[in-house]
């Protein structure tokens, strides 16, 4: 009660109506995915031209965009959470992190329907799980995860559960969804990380590796703020 006592004050205090709010929260979002998007396949594009001099743009870079874009909008949504313990206006971001979360699910589902139906010549999902099991189990489990949260949010959910059991159940869910993801994404470049560390071929390594740096940043972030609640 007292949660939407201070929502809708907030709404009061900036004088529209909570479906306007709403729908601001969602462009953000949607804003700072197609950004997150857009960087990536500016990034890859630019790194294959200077790696292996090839000036060709298509759905194989943009879809690995969608992939790093996917892993950055979870971590950014749960990284607001932990910002609050650091923060003198606790709720400023908070608003915004659920439709992060949402952003980043429905990329990430876009990225492995785009893999396995659009580019089922690269990655035929049969033979692609026979041939990376570590890798496309991960993947599901966090993917089904991030769905299960996205049902998880709605409100009438939210009231069948209570406030507190819904907010430790889908930080839990999300914040093991988010080491599944990272750990997928781990599975697949790791050679390409490691060679890249032991070589520097490219000006640039892969997107992915800084993607998964800053989930693995955010996951320890985490850990300290529930280690200093507790002392």
């Amino acid at each position: 009660m007292q949660e939407k006592e201070r929502r809708n004050s907030a709404v009061a205090r900036a004088g529209t109506s909570p479906a306007a709010l709403l729908w601001r929260l969602r462009l953000r979002a949607a804003g700072v995915s197609l950004a997150a998007v857009a960087f990536g396949a500016a990034y890859f594009f630019v790194r294959q031209a200077i790696k292996d001099s090839i000036w060709r743009f298509d759905l194989y870079l943009f879809n690995k965009a969608l992939a790093v874009a996917s892993l950055f909008l979870v971590s950014l949504s749960l990284l607001l959470t932990s910002i609050r313990f650091f923060s003198r206006r606790p709720r400023r971001g908070l608003a915004h992190r659920k439709h992060f979360g949402l952003a980043g699910f429905w990329t990430g589902a876009v990225h492995g329907l785009v893999s396995h139906v659009f580019l089922a010549g690269k990655f035929p999902l049969p033979a692609w799980m026979a041939r990376n099991p570590l890798a496309a189990g991960l993947g599901l489990a966090a993917l089904a995860l991030f769905g299960w949260m996205a049902v998880l949010s709605l409100a009438k959910i939210k009231g069948k559960m209570g406030g507190e059991r819904w907010r430790k159940t889908l930080r839990t869910a999300g914040y093991a969804a988010l080491v599944l993801a990272a750990l997928h994404a781990a599975s697949l470049k790791w050679g390409s990380w490691t060679k890249y560390l032991s070589t520097f071929e490219s000006v640039l390594p892969s997107l992915s590796l800084p993607a998964v740096l800053f989930a693995a940043a955010v996951v320890l972030l985490r850990l300290f703020v529930r280690a200093a609640k507790k002392h």
